[in-house]
Parts: C-alpha cells; structure tokens; sequence
C-alpha cells in the first residue's frame, strides 16, 4: 500500500505541474472552474462548485475573478433570480481551448516514449481507476 500512497504522490504532483505550466494567465483552480463550464450547458454556480468540489463561497470568489479578468458570464437564472448561471466568454473559450492544447501535448511527450499497447493499457488504466474512484466518492 505504501507504493500506491508513493504513486499517487508523485503522479499528483507531476500532473499539478503540468497543469500549472499550461495556465499563463489564470491560477489553476481557475483554470479547473473553467473547463469544467466548457463542459456543462449553461450551469449554475451551484453545479459547477459541486462538480468541482469547492465550497460556493470560495468558489463566488473565484467566479467574482474570472468574471472580472472577462472569462466569464454570470446572470440571474430567469426563474429563480438566486440562482445564478455562468458561462463563458468568448476570451475564456480561447483560453480553456489553449490550456487543454497545452496539456495535450505535454502528456503526448510523455506518451511518445511508449508503444501502442503500452497506451492503450496506461490510458484504459486511468479511465478505470478514474471510474472507480468517482463511484467511490458518490458511495456507489
């Protein structure tokens, strides 16, 4: 277990950096916030801080930035004005697009070095333990 506990270390870290070097102009939980609005339709504050396991206070913070450094929308739902729904600008698209860029070709280069079967294993690999571990965060 102790190996495991070394790996998931060292595997964190060296992710963390690779997203930190692909952000130049937001933080990286700035850089989360926003690729996860990419990928939600039209989502409130709410959905997007759970998805993202913040508290809605930071998170308002962090939003509150964003919207600032024109990232992103944010509006009163047309149903329930406490309710706020947030999108992205046309500055934050580029941006996230950028950054995935980014982290898709540092991950290639680490990739490169493997065969076809080496891939295909490691990638299915972290599809499974990623399935696993988000069943197990939600008790399934």
């Amino acid at each position: 277990m102790e190996e495991m506990v070394s790996i998931f270390h060292a595997l964190s870290k060296s992710l963390e950096r690779i997203h930190k070097e692909s952000c130049e102009e937001v933080s990286v939980v700035q850089s989360s916030i926003l690729y996860e609005i990419s990928l939600l339709r039209a989502p409130s504050m709410q959905e997007v801080a759970e998805e993202i396991g913040m508290d809605i206070t930071t998170f308002s913070r962090q939003i509150a930035t964003l919207v600032k450094k024109e990232f992103v929308f944010r509006k009163p739902h047309e149903g329930d004005r406490r309710i706020h729904i947030v999108s992205l600008t046309e500055k934050g698209e580029v941006t996230v697009e950028s950054i995935n860029v980014i982290i898709a070709a540092k991950l290639e280069n680490a990739f490169v070095s493997m065969n076809d079967f080496e891939r295909a294993i490691v990638t299915q690999s972290m599809h499974v333990l990623n399935q696993k571990l988000v069943a197990q965060s939600y008790g399934k």
